[in-house]
């Protein structure tokens, strides 16, 4: 038993990243919120495309304009439609980078699980994601 126990772990630590495994397990403690957990994910991933004069067709740049699509985050990411990643033959012209870890999707989902908070109850401040002007 103790034998599988340790192949066990070891195939988890070449297959997930530490940071991933650490990321999932702070998420889990306690209530995810968009300034503290999203904003970071949506800088990273989404940013680039979801502002106002790009591509895609709404913006991902502050909690007002990312809100509402709050479902609809949860829905594409769950399915990894989005973000589109490099060989996707249907978003080969989007295409940048890698796609989210699952500990990012997991946050997103979580936070749309648990009605898409803004701040925490420390009134966690604003971090400017990539593309915002500050």
């Amino acid at each position: 038993m103790r034998l599988r126990f340790t192949i066990a772990v070891a195939i988890l630590t070449a297959i997930v990243p530490l940071a991933d495994i650490a990321r999932a397990a702070d998420v889990t403690e306690g209530r995810v919120t968009f300034q503290r957990d999203v904003l970071r994910i949506l800088a990273k991933h989404c940013q680039n495309c979801h502002r106002p004069g790009q591509v895609a067709p709404m913006s991902f740049l502050t909690y007002e304009t990312t809100r509402p699509w709050a479902r609809q985050i949860k829905a594409v990411v769950t399915v990894k439609k989005m973000p589109p990643v490099v060989g996707s033959p249907h978003y080969m012209a989007l295409t940048q980078g890698e796609g989210l870890t699952q500990a990012e999707i997991t946050t997103l989902v979580k936070w749309v699980d648990e009605g898409a908070p803004q701040v925490s109850a420390s009134g966690a401040k604003p971090t400017p994601g990539r593309g915002s002007k500050k």
